[in-house]
Parts: C-alpha cells; sequence; structure tokens
C-alpha cells in the first residue's frame, strides 16, 4: 500500500521538478534595446578587451614640477624657450631695419637761386637722394611763376625720372639710382636761351653719414616774365646775387644776426638786426623806404633797410604798425 502510494506521488510531482529544473529563479523582465544574456558558466574565467594593467616603475614628480615627458613634448613643439624667441625676434628687427635703413640720412631743404644766363657762368645744382622726389620752380625778379613754352629735355632717363606740367613753372626730379648724375634742359617762355641743371643723386667723393637735398629749389631767373607787370620796387634795388639776402630769405641768416621780437600783429613775419640794418622777412607788403629786395616763388619777402623803431606793412588793404625791440 505504501509503495502505490509513493509511486502515485512522484508521478504527480515529476513535471514539477523538470519545470523546476530548467528555471533557475526570478529574473529581471527585459527592456527595450537589451538583449538577453546567456548564462555565465561557473568556474569559466571572465572575458575582457581591456589590457591588462602594468606596474610602472619610477617616482612620481613633485607637486609644482613638470615631468620629463611635458619637457620633451615641449621642446619637440618649439625648441626654443620664451626668452630666446624674444632675443631672435629682436635679432630679426635689427636684421630688417639694417636693410631698409637708407645709407646716408637726407636733409630737406628748400632755398633760393638766381640763375646766371651769361656765358662762361656756373650751372644751377639739384641735389635729390633715392626715394625723395625733387620740386624745380622757375620765377621771374618779381617772384612771379615764368612758364615753360616747351618739354624738358633729361639727358639722363636712366638715372633720373623728369615730369611736367604743361604750361606751368614746375618740374619734378625722381632719382632712379644712386650715386648718379645728369642734366636738364628747360625752355622758358619769351625765353632765347634754355636754362641749364644739373642733377645728382649722392656725393659720390664724400662718406658723410648725412647730406643735404633739395625738396624744393626756386630758381629766380633775372628778367621780367612774359606776362609780369613793372615790378613793385625798383629794379636796381632787387638784389638777385646777395648771398647775405638770399640767406635771410631762405630762412638761414648768419649767425652774427639776432631775431627780434616786436609788438604788432603781421602774420608770417621775421625781423632780424644785423649790424646796422633791419632784415624784415614777411609775407605782407612793407610800405617803409628800404634798401634792397628780394622774393621767393611763393610770395615771401625781404627787406634790408636801416634801423628803425616803427615799420608799417600793408596787411588786408588796411596799414598795420610793428615796433620791434631794437638792441
Amino acid at each position: 500500500m505504501k509503495l502505490r502510494y509513493l509511486m502515485t506521488a512522484l508521478l504527480l510531482c515529476g513535471p514539477a521538478l523538470a519545470v523546476a529544473a530548467d528555471n533557475t529563479g526570478w529574473q529581471n523582465a527585459r527592456t527595450p534595446g537589451a538583449t538577453s544574456a546567456a548564462p555565465a558558466q561557473q568556474g569559466a574565467e571572465p572575458h575582457t578587451t581591456d589590457v591588462p594593467a602594468t606596474r610602472i616603475s619610477g617616482e612620481l614628480p613633485a607637486p609644482g614640477q613638470s615631468s620629463p615627458l611635458v619637457d620633451e613634448a615641449a621642446s619637440m613643439d618649439s625648441p626654443l624657450s620664451a626668452d630666446e624667441i624674444r632675443e631672435l625676434r629682436l635679432r630679426l628687427t635689427d636684421n630688417e631695419r639694417s636693410v631698409n635703413a637708407p645709407m646716408i640720412s637726407v636733409v630737406p631743404r628748400i632755398s633760393s637761386l638766381t640763375l646766371n644766363l651769361s656765358p662762361g657762368a656756373s650751372i644751377p645744382l639739384v641735389r635729390t637722394a633715392m626715394n625723395n622726389q625733387s620740386v624745380v620752380t622757375l620765377t621771374d625778379i618779381s617772384g612771379a611763376p615764368w612758364p615753360q613754352s616747351d618739354p624738358p629735355i633729361n639727358a639722363s632717363p636712366k638715372n633720373f625720372d623728369v615730369k611736367f606740367n604743361a604750361g606751368s613753372n614746375m618740374l619734378t626730379i625722381t632719382p632712379l639710382r644712386p650715386w648718379a648724375a645728369g642734366n636738364i634742359s628747360v625752355y622758358l617762355k619769351g625765353l632765347d636761351v634754355p636754362v641749364m641743371i644739373n642733377v645728382t643723386s649722392g656725393e659720390t667723393d664724400t662718406r658723410t653719414a648725412s647730406q643735404e637735398i633739395d625738396s624744393r629749389l626756386d630758381l629766380r631767373v633775372p628778367r621780367l616774365g612774359p606776362g609780369t607787370m613793372a615790378p613793385g620796387a625798383p629794379v636796381d634795388k632787387i638784389a638777385l646775387h646777395s648771398a647775405t639776402l638770399q640767406a635771410f630769405l631762405d630762412g638761414t641768416p648768419p649767425e652774427d644776426a639776432h631775431r627780434l621780437k616786436f609788438q604788432g600783429n603781421v602774420p608770417d613775419t621775421v625781423i632780424w638786426q644785423s649790424g646796422d640794418d633791419l632784415m624784415v622777412r614777411s609775407r605782407a607788403m612793407l610800405r617803409d623806404e628800404f634798401e634792397q629786395t628780394l622774393s621767393s616763388a611763393d610770395g615771401t619777402h625781404l627787406w634790408k633797410l636801416p634801423l628803425t623803431p616803427l615799420l608799417t606793412f600793408s596787411v588786408n588793404g588796411k596799414s598795420v604798425h610793428v615796433t620791434p625791440e631794437l638792441q
């Protein structure tokens, strides 16, 4: 009887035991995108793709110090230090400055010169320099422009570039090569002879560190121009060939001349005392008697007269008095 009960129990519990053998316990439900993992085999080592860790020998750098690897990487990127880079840039700047700096420093000047058209007279010289342009103007004895009648002739076109404006009294000269020389012939209206001009682009017989150049040279023809009325001053009082008056007119008086202060409002006026004479330079017209006079192309006049405590100028049609402080 007991044996029959035991067999019946086994038959009833067999399917349940089989299901229990297949199901190892409660498992989590699948989530979207998740895949079921195969059951892990007990006793097998887990599979990994990471590189096995190795022990690194050596000492860590102290805080605040870079490691040799950082220094090596920095040297590969820039083998020079910051101070060395600054020093290199300074040297490159010095080299660039030396290459581009002119070999000779130029001192630009604006001056006037009276021509001598007589046979045997010297020819005026225009001093130029590389990368600098010079302008030549031509005027008559009164300072009025003397226009050109024909294009000027440049005897050295490979060394100098000469340009002119038809009907004007100006021409420009630009040197193309240093240490060159040449000449130019200029033709003026109503003048029977050409005006010859010598040109240089450097003094070859000197080794000075600087040289003067003529930024503007006003050439004065010792005659009246074709369209000029009689000058305001008598011709015999125009000091065409006076080097002293020319120096005052150019603003480079002799060392013994003293510049005077004065009372009065006359623009662009300078008064010097030279011995017993007054030298007055102004763009206004002087109404006093004078001994000699000279004018430039820009309308500046110079007068020489005896010492006097009072001068009278004509400014915009009105008389303006000037009182110089004589020494």
